[in-house]
């Protein structure tokens, strides 16, 4: 039997708290969301291996990771989507030139092509640790996303402009999330829908973040975060409380996904 809905959950600023962390009462919503028929999903530009312990956790075993660049539903892998060997040489080239660590992310590894305080930084910002240093990962193995670490947005320009083939996300103040240009959240919602055959159910997206943007606007009913930025307020169909003034169980509220 088909789902009553698939409901995709941004991670940091939605589902998690200040401390990257699910609050006891989102855990609960979430099993009763999935007792009424509904099938949660993490949405995140988190790789797999950082939202392992969301997995442990909760009832949720079906993500879209990596900005919708690797999908799994109900613990088996339906899609991914390779960056072409030519633009990580040519992002790895610029960024040694710059003296900017670059992050390569593939289905199961996180690697930087060099440390520096940034990226320990970065990762602090997420409550992770910085990765291994592996400039070569690319040479091994498909890459799927990469953080290019860069604490000065008067930087960010330059690359935008030398990659028309990629897009950027500033999703934190240390980095940027780099996939191909016209792929996203959204993009992977569509993939699954059409591996799953589910294009007829009804589709729930809750995001605070600009890569959640082109989610919400792809899902039939959005919620935005009270902490989220002005725009994805903008454009979602409810604006709920923040994260940690239980903005996703008023939402899920809202849209009677539970009681």
């Amino acid at each position: 039997m088909k789902p009553t809905a698939l409901v995709f959950f941004d991670l940091d600023g939605t589902l998690l708290n200040e401390e990257s962390l699910v609050d006891e009462e989102v855990k609960e919503a979430l099993v009763q969301l999935k007792e009424k028929g509904a099938v949660p999903f993490i949405a995140t530009g988190r790789s797999p291996i950082e939202i392992q312990h969301v997995l442990e956790e909760t009832v949720i075993d079906s993500f879209i990771t990596l900005n919708g660049q690797y999908i799994q539903y109900e613990g088996e892998e339906v899609y991914r989507n390779v960056i072409p060997q030519t633009l990580v040489d040519r992002l790895k080239q610029m960024t040694h030139e710059q003296d900017m660590p670059l992050s390569l992310y593939t289905s199961d590894k996180i690697r930087a092509t060099r440390y520096n305080e940034t990226l320990k930084n970065a990762y602090n910002f997420i409550h992770e640790n910085p990765p291994k240093i592996d400039g070569g990962l690319d040479g091994k193995e498909d890459i799927l996303m990469m953080l290019v670490i860069n604490d000065d947005p008067t930087l960010d320009q330059p690359y935008f402009d030398a990659f028309p083939e990629l897009s950027f996300y500033r999703n934190t103040p240390y980095s940027i999330d780099t996939i191909i240009k016209g792929h996203s959240k959204a993009t992977g919602i569509d993939a699954l829908l059409k591996s799953i055959d589910m294009e007829d159910v009804p589709l729930y997206a809750f995001g605070d973040g600009s890569n959640d943007i082109e989610m919400l606007e792809r899902a039939d009913y959005s919620v935005a975060m009270g902490n989220g930025l002005d725009e994805v307020k903008e454009i979602a169909d409810y604006v709920t409380s923040s994260n940690t003034d239980g903005g996703l169980i008023e939402g899920m509220k809202h849209f009677k996904l539970i009681d």
